[in-house]
């Protein structure tokens, strides 16, 4: 994946249940990913158009490239938590209540 490809975005009000879940204190991530065809991004970032959202008809993602980024992705921060000593994790809990980042 690298750095390069990881960006952290602004929080968003995103209409998702997901918002009940941090409101009742359960720690959480919410994970964006990008599945759009590189070449298709890149032209529709330079002709300063959208490509079509995860809840559009037409929407198409570049499929394996995209499951195989999210699970890589998934995997890494499962990682991550358990090689975490309880205190690194209570911290990480206690820095990140009420916050919300994008990864894509």
């Amino acid at each position: 994946m690298g750095k390069e490809n990881v960006l952290i975005e602004e929080p968003i009000t995103a209409s998702e249940d997901f918002s009940y879940f941090t409101e009742q204190g359960i720690p959480s991530f919410y994970f964006s990913l990008g599945g759009a065809d590189p070449d298709k991004f890149a032209k529709a970032k330079a002709a300063g158009t959208m490509l079509p959202s995860n809840h559009s008809p037409l929407f198409a993602p570049d499929v394996d490239p995209a499951l195989h980024t999210g699970i890589a992705a998934e995997v890494a921060v499962l990682r991550n938590l358990l090689n975490s000593s309880v205190e690194e994790l209570r911290k990480l809990v206690a820095e990140g209540s009420g916050s919300a980042q994008s990864a894509r």
